[in-house]
């Protein structure tokens, strides 16, 4: 556990979602981060950018913890959406997103052959790099390349489901 809580605080300081956060551990008995002493759902309340990056470290840390300790069994496949979207535009914000972005790059760069990490962005990625695919969806290509549409009556929103 101490090995995840340490890698944990070194992604933190990596991605660096707010200059004021001082520690980040993974807490021992439930296995959720903790930063600067509070709990993961404290944090989930708060929102926002900040909490967005801290999720994206956790979920980082958690992948590659599992490639580099291969008895812990956790999935080899992320898929992560919006990382940017509840962060503002402001400098501080577009280097977070940037710093979020290389190690996207550097995960896919030194463990490409043993991960598949997805992720979903309004945005192109803020960084160029051959690590990074694109496939972009609109209305009229609403899937994945070579997953067919079932057709507009098999189109409808989840929350009119019953």
């Amino acid at each position: 556990m101490s090995d995840l809580s340490r890698d944990f605080n070194t992604m933190i300081s990596q991605l660096r979602p707010a200059p004021w956060i001082q520690s980040a551990t993974i807490d021992p008995s439930s296995y959720l981060p903790v930063v600067d002493n509070v709990s993961f759902e404290s944090l989930q309340a708060d929102g926002g950018g900040i909490v967005t990056c801290i999720n994206v470290a956790y979920s980082l840390s958690l992948l590659e913890f599992g490639i580099t300790h291969p008895d812990v069994r956790v999935p080899s496949m992320l898929i992560i959406d919006s990382p940017r979207k509840a962060s503002g535009s402001n400098l501080d914000d577009q280097a977070r997103g940037h710093r979020t972005y290389q190690r996207f790059q550097t995960l896919a760069e030194a463990h490409g052959s043993q991960i598949q990490l997805i992720i979903a962005d309004n945005d192109s990625a803020p960084i160029p790099g051959a690590a990074f695919g694109k496939i972009e969806l609109d209305y009229d290509n609403p899937f994945v390349p070579g997953v067919a549409h079932p057709g507009p009556e098999h189109a409808h929103r989840a929350e009119d489901e019953s």
